[in-house]
């Protein structure tokens, strides 16, 4: 009897040996999962804080050409409209073209 009881101990723990064995494997198996998703996670977090930052940068990009477009399109409007100062013409330049108006 006592000899059945060995082995039945003996096979109990060859058995509990192969299942830690078995779920030592799985445990090496998940870790390494868990770090390549672990490093996954702080790729994308960079990549989203990346895009973050090009998004600002867009923005103000876009709100320094609508500011110019507003000061283009006020200049235009001003020239169509003859909102233009009179500089005074060079006194050479004057002679020159009353120079021309005459010679007809």
């Amino acid at each position: 009897m006592t000899k059945y009881l060995t082995i039945a101990a003996l096979l109990a723990c060859l058995g509990l040996a192969a299942a830690l064995w078995w779920q030592g494997r799985g445990m090496v198996a998940l870790e390494a999962e868990n770090a390549r998703l672990t490093r996954s996670v702080a790729a994308l977090s960079l990549q989203a804080e990346q895009s973050a930052r090009a998004r600002d940068i867009e923005a103000a990009r876009a709100q320094k050409f609508a500011n110019r477009n507003t000061e283009l399109n006020a200049a235009i409007e001003g020239l169509l409209t003859g909102d233009i100062k009179d500089a005074p013409l060079d006194p050479r330049l004057a002679d020159f073209v009353n120079g021309l108006r005459g010679a007809r």
